[in-house]
């Protein structure tokens, strides 16, 4: 039986909201280290990843670790019953999850069944990044979205002199954005050895789309996997890795 009060229920409603548009379905982790998951889509080609540390909790209460089989999507639309003012309670008993939003004693509680998730742990990926940005979070979205207007992947391209080249091609066009330190959208750089790789646009617009931190952690190699990483000044991260288009 585990149980835990979020600090910051808003947060947690946005990173569920963002890792279900990958994955459906995710394991738990709950320890008194805090909250994980960490799956892969049903294609194997994107992982995303979420950590809770004690510090984002009001109360973390758990006997040992525990692993928690819940339907993300479900869960989604009880979060979405969370009001402004809602503090909100996870509790594990009996085969069911049960959610609890609370304002001024009233209590609403929901009861989502958990799933038996058994099986594989999800491998940790492993890659040696050359090209590392610390980027605007806003300004990644709406390169994104604008790639996606002419095209169903995007390019990225890194360079000596620590500037981004993010690029999109197709029948319907073309459109590129150079994007660098002076113009502000980088906030910091190192690039070891200059890369090119190329990403579906399917998974980079649903998970750039997240507005919890300010700004992302992009790194790639060449042909490599693209990871991103938000984090937030609780101690919370979402990341998210995908596979290149070769």
């Amino acid at each position: 039986m585990a149980k835990l009060v979020l600090k910051d229920p808003r947060e947690f409603r946005d990173i569920i909201q963002n890792a279900s548009s990958v994955v459906s379905e995710g394991v738990f982790r709950v320890s008194s280290d805090g909250l994980t998951m960490k799956e892969l889509d049903p294609s194997r080609i994107a992982m995303v990843e979420f950590s809770f540390p004690p510090s984002c909790f009001e109360a973390l209460n758990s006997e040992g670790e525990e692993k928690l089989g819940v339907n993300l999507e479900e869960l989604l639309n009880v979060l979405k019953r969370l009001r402004p003012d809602d503090s909100m309670a996870l509790e594990s008993d009996k085969g069911r999850l049960t959610v609890s939003l609370s304002v001024n004693k009233y209590t609403r509680s929901f009861k989502i069944p958990l799933l038996d998730l058994g099986g594989q742990e999800t491998p940790t990926i492993n890659v040696q990044y050359t090209s590392r940005y610390n980027i605007l979070a806003d300004g990644l979205a709406s390169s994104i979205k604008d790639a996606a207007t002419v095209a169903d992947e995007v390019t990225f391209s890194s360079s000596k002199d620590e500037s981004l080249l993010i690029s999109a091609s197709s029948d319907k066009g073309s459109v590129e954005q150079r994007l660098t330190r002076e113009s502000g959208m980088i906030l910091d750089a190192k690039v070891l050895e200059e890369a090119t790789a190329k990403y579906s646009l399917q998974y980079l617009e649903m998970i750039t789309s997240f507005k919890g931190s300010p700004s992302v952690l992009l790194e790639f190699a060449q042909d490599k996997p693209l990871h991103l990483e938000y984090k937030m000044p609780d101690g919370a991260s979402f990341q998210f890795i995908l596979a290149p288009r070769l």
